[in-house]
């Protein structure tokens, strides 16, 4: 039952209704069931595995207490080894199974380990993360055990975050599943319009995408260059708004009742170098790493190359938590590397860019207005004298008057200086987003042969072929949901949050608002092959 269904729909509204006309007390034991329902929608043998952890998790929490430091740490010990088997035999075995008979056949041993086949259930690196969390918490003394069962098995099963997260925190999910919350129509509506942006996100963004991304990534092997780049671009975009729809969809459904849940998302196309943007980007996972695998390792309070080692092992880890596949392995790999050498060499580069930035702030009007009238030359005579063609001269017109409108700017100190930071600004998240889309090749590629020949054929020339694998009307589209997009996040950036200004507009303005964007995902949501995030 996908959220962008319509039995999940009809699921959504049943249960609020029901939720909202229950007293208070039975509140819990119908979401539980309700949240059970869902889960078995997928199939119901997942369920024993989901019980099966709540059991385990759940009574070795309770033993914790009052017991000495070491009875406590062996329950813990055993808590994490007990769920992580059952992580490692459900979703890994096969993985490293298979990569030790590589192994044995690479270095000529003939011995082959025996593979499984089982069903790796939806959701089970994100409940068991979620578990392991409260495990930890009560073995350090944030929390207290959870003595009713019902309520720490709807705290491990919440239908709104089983299947993708956010992965919630023991300390602040449990005691929302006891307080009492009434029908607030604002706090209603504001979940509701949460849900429509993340269909839209979802629905309308995400699908359209990711089907330029796969037509080029299924036929790699026969395209190259700007196609290339173009699909891992919009990949990236794709993944975002994939997730980040299902994140707004889980938090506008757990709203609606009430519950509030840890953000995943924060504009991560904005962040200005790497390590900022896995502060934005799926936030409940790289917080859960932070705080129960870096910082026990020693976070940054140990030597540097200690540090650049738990780093790229935390990462790396990472990539193994997306998926069994070497691929993912690389990515995490890749993005730890780029973080480590980010901090190594922050210094140099701060200077240089400032150097270079603070250069660009010297440059006189004269200059750009010299080299305003050099382009202008150059577009006005360059055919006559055989310099360039008419797209070069075109480019350079436009070059021209580039330069004669900073020229201007660059009699106003104050504006120029902001245009100055601005481009400084760009520049870095140009920077960024490159690198990111480096390691995003491996998170989309299905084999380590396929990542790498994609990177080695980027940089080969190739415009005309963007349009051999798509209508240019599609593309046209895509490129401007992407802006869109990328407005959508420039106003929350500067502005604040979108729904409480459309609150502050006429009604009139408000319900056309709605309108459209309903009215858009109806008409622009393309076939659907379900949340991306389903495969972890």
């Amino acid at each position: 039952m996908f959220f962008i269904s319509l039995q999940y729909l009809i699921f959504f509204v049943l249960v609020v209704c029901v939720f909202f006309a229950l007293p208070h007390r039975f509140r819990w034991i119908f979401l539980l069931a309700a949240s059970y329902f869902y889960y078995m929608t997928w199939d119901p043998r997942y369920a024993l595995l989901l019980v099966t952890t709540t059991v385990i998790v759940y009574v070795t929490a309770l033993l914790m207490q009052n017991r000495p430091a070491g009875t406590r740490k062996l329950l813990a010990v055993a808590s994490l080894v007990a769920n992580l088997s059952i992580l490692f035999i459900f979703k890994y075995y096969n993985f490293f199974s298979g990569s030790l008979n590589d192994l044995f056949s690479l270095i000529g041993l003939n011995y082959s380990v025996p593979s499984v086949s089982l069903l790796m259930p939806v959701g089970i690196s994100f409940y068991t993360f979620q578990a392991l969390g409260y495990t930890i918490d009560v073995y350090r003394g944030t929390r207290e055990p959870e003595r009713n069962f019902g309520i720490f098995a709807l705290y491990v099963s919440f239908f709104p975050v089983i299947l993708s997260g956010p992965i919630e925190r023991s300390t602040t999910l449990l005691p929302q599943l006891y307080q009492k919350t009434e029908f607030n129509y604002e706090r209603v509506t504001d979940g509701l319009k949460l849900m429509a942006w993340g269909f839209f996100q979802k629905l309308v963004i995400a699908d359209r995408l990711l089907e330029y991304a796969n037509m080029v990534y299924a036929n790699s092997s026969m395209v190259k260059g700007m196609p290339l780049v173009v699909a891992t671009y919009f990949y990236m975009f794709q993944v975002f708004c994939d997730f980040s729809g299902y994140t707004d969809i889980a938090i506008g459904t757990a709203q609606v009742m009430g519950y509030r849940l840890l953000p995943n998302f924060k504009r991560p196309f904005f962040a200005e170098s790497i390590p900022e943007i896995w502060r934005r980007w799926h936030m409940s996972l790289i917080m859960w790493i932070r705080d129960y695998i870096y910082i026990p390792l020693g976070g940054s309070r140990v030597n540097r190359p200690r540090w650049a080692f738990n780093i790229i092992l935390v990462f790396t880890l990472s990539g193994l938590w997306h998926g069994a596949q070497w691929t993912f392995v690389t990515w995490g790999l890749i993005n730890g590397v780029i973080i480590a050498i980010s901090r190594m060499t922050r210094d140099m580069r701060n200077w240089v860019r400032e150097t270079i930035f603070g250069g660009i702030m010297k440059i006189t009007p004269a200059a750009y207005f010299s080299l305003s009238a050099a382009c202008v030359a150059v577009a006005a005579l360059g055919g006559a004298a055989g310099i360039a063609g008419i797209a070069g001269r075109a480019a350079a017109g436009v070059g021209g008057l580039a330069f004669l409108g900073i020229g201007v700017l660059r009699t106003r100190e104050r504006a120029y200086g902001t245009f100055v930071n601005g481009l400084k600004k760009f520049w870095m998240i140009f920077v960024m987003f490159q690198l990111f889309a480096v390691s995003a090749v491996f998170f989309k590629a299905k084999s380590m042969a396929q990542g790498w020949y994609i990177l080695s054929h980027f940089s080969t020339s190739n415009i005309p072929h963007l349009f051999l694998v798509a209508k240019p009307m599609d593309f046209i589209i895509t490129i401007f949901l992407i802006v869109f997009l990328l407005t959508i996040h420039y106003i929350q950036a500067t502005r604040g949050s979108i729904r409480q200004l459309v609150k502050t507009k006429p009604l009139l303005l408000r319900w056309a608002i709605y309108y459209l964007l309903v009215m858009s995902i109806i008409a622009g949501m393309r076939q659907s092959s379900g949340f991306e995030y389903f495969r972890f």
